[in-house]
């Protein structure tokens, strides 16, 4: 339970971003007059969780789950700071503080699956899966509804609160995981190494089953049409809201 209780606010705060910039982004960007079509286009910073799987082989094979993990939530925890500190009519400066944002959010994603390989046996499967989608989905919808506090903290209280959120997270990873080792409040631990030697026998599938559908005719034009449709998707739920 204390494993399953770690990967949900895990996957928590890992769902903070996409809230932010679905939900709070075009209510705040609307409310301040910009254009409907600039709005949706702010949705192409979302590209990193898209093509996070590019970076996914580096998070496997360099250093520890523990140090990317860390390594992506303080980065987060700077970019709140810096978003915090800067006007939001600085478009340029925002869209990069975003964009980056996201490529941190995308590769805590892609280490905190992996912790999650490490933590769970076959038993809890089924809870780990609820915390990630329950995580996830709970943090979206917290970030979504940051309008309300903007009213009252303002733009930098907003991203002050965020950073906080996520160096409180940052703590957390500090005393319960560790390199090396996972580490439970009831001494429990699990290795990289014992994970990863689990891991490797179904890599050589995982590549195999890679190139297959690679290979096959037509599955980068079918790549590039779920694209364009979730970002049309999004667009038009964006419209809905105002």
């Amino acid at each position: 339970m204390n494993h399953i209780l770690l990967l949900f606010g895990l996957y928590f705060i890992q769902g903070l971003p996409y809230g932010v910039q679905t939900g709070f982004l075009p209510v705040y960007l609307r409310s301040k007059g910009i254009s409907l079509a600039s709005v949706g286009a702010f949705k192409l910073l979302l590209l990193p969780w898209f093509l996070k799987g590019l970076w996914a082989p580096l998070v496997d094979r360099f250093a520890s789950k523990a140090s990317w993990l860390r390594g992506s939530v303080a980065a987060m925890f700077v970019t709140c700071l810096f978003i915090s500190c800067i006007h939001p009519d600085d478009t340029a400066v925002l869209c990069a503080l975003l964009f980056l944002f996201n490529l941190f959010s995308a590769t805590q994603d892609v280490a905190v699956d992996g912790l999650a390989i490490q933590l769970l046996d076959g038993a809890e499967l089924g809870a780990g899966n609820t915390a990630q989608v329950v995580g996830y989905k709970s943090g979206a919808v917290m970030a979504s509804g940051l309008t309300a506090v903007e009213q009252t903290l303002g733009w930098t209280g907003v991203f002050a609160a965020l950073a906080a959120v996520y160096f409180a997270a940052l703590l957390v990873l500090q005393g319960r995981v560790k390199d090396g080792e996972c580490t439970s409040p009831d001494g429990q631990t699990k290795g990289d190494k014992s994970a990863r030697d689990d891991y490797k026998g179904h890599q050589s599938a995982l590549r195999n089953v890679h190139a297959e559908v690679m290979n096959t005719e037509g599955t980068v034009w079918v790549a590039v049409f779920v694209l364009i449709y979730k970002l049309g998707s999004h667009q038009s739920l964006s419209k809905h809201r105002f």
